[in-house]
């Protein structure tokens, strides 16, 4: 018996729907709106006597790489306030301190 694998993918637009890998259908505005037209498509197959695997995912799994990335960021280093504290007490301004520093900016 044949299975068909359905997905449901964060596009840069909006969301797609992929099917055995191969994008199917258009981009869609919401998740729920690219679940009906994988259920739809779905449906076909199951008439034809396949058997269907949805995989829509989670709220966190939606969230695009840079905005975890960001999280991480923001939580692994210091606020703007400790860090401007920390270089008053070192006696600099955090202006580049060598050469090469100065020529890339």
């Amino acid at each position: 018996m044949e299975k068909s694998v359905f997905e449901i993918v964060k596009a840069p637009l909006g969301w797609s729907v992929f099917a055995d890998n191969v994008k199917i259908g258009g981009v869609y505005d919401s998740r729920g709106a690219a679940l009906e037209a994988a259920a739809l498509a779905a449906s076909y197959t199951v008439s034809d006597g396949g058997a269907v695997q949805i995989i829509v995912p989670g709220v966190e799994e939606e969230r695009p790489r840079w905005g975890i990335a960001f999280d991480v960021a923001t939580a692994v280093l210091p606020p703007k306030a400790v860090r401007s504290f920390a270089l008053k007490a070192a006696g600099t301004s955090g202006a580049p301190i060598d050469e090469w520093s100065t020529r890339c900016r």
